[in-house]
């Protein structure tokens, strides 16, 4: 009878470990593809001093250089930037969504948006969505409409924050749709350009939010962390990354874009 020899052992065990570890990186890519989220970034301020609507002030506040060094980390890196409005439609339509694809999006339209992230996006050839509040647009601290106009003129798209920045879930119906649909019609009225994206107001909104956002004719609406209640192509509660003053660290920096924080950070949240 034929024995197999030392060296058909160690063949056979050489053969048996490169099956199994083909077998863990083939599954473990097919787990990384299926918590893979396209980024959309969420900033504020980027500036000097935090100016923001939502509580958080200084906190949420990128100052000039830090924000450079992101945008030159993306494009260094290749990063697919694409408006957001694209990035919607391609979930709309089920298309698959290259890895290291990124939307940038600023909410309260604050006039730094204006003197100090624009020229870098413009610099860097990157599109980006601002969501303004009408009722402040022109008040201090804030984009007035030649801003927002010369910003459409290059690459910077104009999405909705409502009328006044107000707590969408507890509104009545009334209020509601003025602040959701009125926002819409004035933004598009003042600029020229349809609006096809709204961002609630500090990410708060619920059923009959979602339905007038759905109905007043925007395409998508981003939140900020719903939880893994909400599966990540909902187009009315899409999840973004914040980006804050923690940021600066380019390594965080680098986590949040992965595609992958959001799902370590709605499995930390709820341990």
């Amino acid at each position: 009878m034929f024995m197999k020899g030392p060296s058909g052992s160690k063949k056979l065990f050489a053969i048996f470990f490169i099956i199994t570890i083909l077998v863990i990186v083939a599954l473990g890519k097919i787990f990384l593809d299926s918590i893979y989220v396209p980024v959309i970034a969420m900033y504020h301020s980027v500036g000097h001093e935090g100016r923001t609507l939502d509580g958080y002030g200084e906190k949420l506040n990128v100052t000039p250089e830090a924000f450079q060094k992101q945008m030159e980390f993306l494009k260094d890196k290749r990063y697919n930037v694409m408006p957001l409005a694209r990035l919607v439609e391609m979930m709309k339509e089920k298309k698959k969504i290259p890895h290291k694809t990124i939307a940038i999006t600023f909410d309260d339209g604050l006039k730094n948006n204006y003197t100090y992230a624009y020229p870098v996006l413009k610099k860097c050839g990157f599109p980006a969505t601002i969501f303004v509040i009408t009722d402040y647009v022109g008040k201090e601290n804030f984009l007035d409409w030649n801003e927002i106009k010369t910003m459409q003129e290059n690459n910077i798209s104009i999405g909705s924050h409502t009328m006044s920045h107000g707590w969408l879930p507890s509104m009545g119906d009334k209020k509601l749709r003025k602040e959701i649909f009125e926002s819409k019609e004035i933004l598009e009225q003042k600029t020229g350009r349809p609006v096809e994206v709204l961002s609630y107001p500090i990410g708060a909104f619920n059923k009959k939010a979602k339905k007038a956002a759905r109905n007043a004719g925007y395409i998508g609406a981003v939140a900020t962390n719903p939880g893994s209640k909400y599966p990540s192509d909902d187009i009315y509660a899409l999840k973004r990354i914040r980006i804050s003053m923690t940021s600066d660290n380019m390594f965080v920096f680098w986590v949040e874009k992965s595609g992958y924080y959001k799902y370590i950070k709605e499995v930390r949240d709820e341990d």
